[in-house]
Parts: C-alpha cells; sequence; structure tokens
C-alpha cells in the first residue's frame, strides 16, 4: 500500500487480518492484496483516468484500493460486515475474480445491443464481436471496491472505467459470487442495492 496519497487528517486503524486502514468520519480507505482481481487494473489495463488517481496511486501492484464507509458517517471503526467482507475477499480472491469476470463477459450481448440502439461517431470506440479475458482486460480499469454494512452476505461493489463507456462506465454488486446488478459504475456505489438484495434473501 502507498500512503503518499493518504491525507494526514486520516488516522491509522489496526484491525485483525487486514491492512491498515485510513480515514476519519465513519470513512476508511486501504488496499488489500488481491493478485487475481488486480488482474483488472494491471499493467494492460486502461489508465487511470483523472477523478480515480488517488485510489489508483494507493493501491500498488496485486492490490486493490477498498473503501468502507459507515452508513451514518460515524463511529471510530468500521461495520463489522464491512471488516468480515474484506477478510472474505482475501481469502476467495481467485474466485471472486472469475465471478466478476464471467459476469462482465456474459454481459456483452446487453452491450452490444446499447452499441447498436445508439449513435455512434465514425472513431467512436466499438465493442467486439466477441471477447474473452485477454480481449476484455485491456478495455477495463477497477478504479476501486466498496463495502456495504450489510449483513447476509461480504456485499462489495465495483467501479470500473471502461472503453465503451466513458461517461458512466461499469459496475457491478457482488453478494459474495452472486452478482446482484450490473450496470453503469454507480450500480457499485449504491449501497442501498445491497440492502435491497439482503432484504429480499431474508424475506426468501
Amino acid at each position: 500500500m502507498n500512503t503518499i496519497p493518504i491525507s494526514a487528517s486520516d488516522v491509522p486503524l489496526n484491525v485483525q487480518g487486514l491492512p491498515t486502514l485510513y480515514g476519519s468520519k465513519g470513512s476508511w480507505v486501504t488496499a488489500l492484496p488481491l493478485p487475481h482481481t488486480a488482474r483488472f487494473r494491471g499493467a494492460t489495463a486502461l489508465a487511470a483516468l483523472p477523478g480515480y488517481v488517488k485510489p489508483d496511486r494507493v493501491a500498488e501492484s496485486g492490490e486493490v484500493a477498498v473503501y468502507l464507509d459507515n452508513d451514518d458517517g460515524s463511529g471510530d471503526a468500521p461495520d463489522a460486515a464491512m471488516l468480515e467482507a474484506a477478510r472474505w475477499l482475501l481469502e476467495n480472491d481467485a474466485a471472486f475474480f472469475r465471478a466478476v469476470l464471467d459476469a462482465m463477459l456474459a454481459d456483452l450481448p446487453s452491450l452490444r445491443a446499447i452499441e447498436h440502439a445508439t449513435f455512434l461517431a465514425d472513431d467512436a470506440f466499438r465493442l467486439p464481436e466477441r471477447w474473452d479475458e485477454p480481449t476484455l482486460l485491456p478495455l477495463v480499469r477497477l478504479n476501486n471496491i466498496n463495502l456495504y454494512p450489510v449483513l447476509g452476505a461480504p456485499y462489495i461493489g465495483l467501479d470500473f472505467s471502461c472503453a465503451w463507456e466513458n461517461e458512466h462506465g461499469y459496475g457491478l454488486m457482488m453478494a459474495g459470487t452472486e452478482v446482484v446488478e450490473k450496470g453503469g459504475a454507480d450500480v457499485g456505489a449504491l449501497g442501498w442495492i445491497a440492502a435491497r438484495h439482503a432484504e429480499k434473501r431474508q424475506s426468501q
């Protein structure tokens, strides 16, 4: 983890089984060593967009920047559900990467349908007719992961930059290796998506 971009006002917090967290006022950041998931931000990935330069610098090679925000913006430590989700990621990195990759690969038909319904300039990026891991990885960059204080599963939101949607990016909300929702990058940043999914699980 590169601590140079960390604000001087962010206080270090040591939590068992995790790298040091840095933060205050109910919000923390760390960089988890996730060599599989970090392939989404590897040497062949898209360059970091200006608004994501800071989290991109926090995470070093083989790591991913991870945010843990308490719902009410208070507290001296992240909610226990988020800490458990972080530990789950460390233990299940390979399976999580595979689930995310498969979800993105399966999304190509719907992304192409959107593209075909949109007027594109002659020099605009076009999605490939088909893709696999080597085709996809250079078209995306994982900016950061968000964890949520929601019980029932390790709820994990992913925020991607992508070659086919410069403005809105691409996002996933995951419950462990289960895909909850796919869409723009905001999908991975909306805690209510995780809360709604957890409520549905409990009612079944």
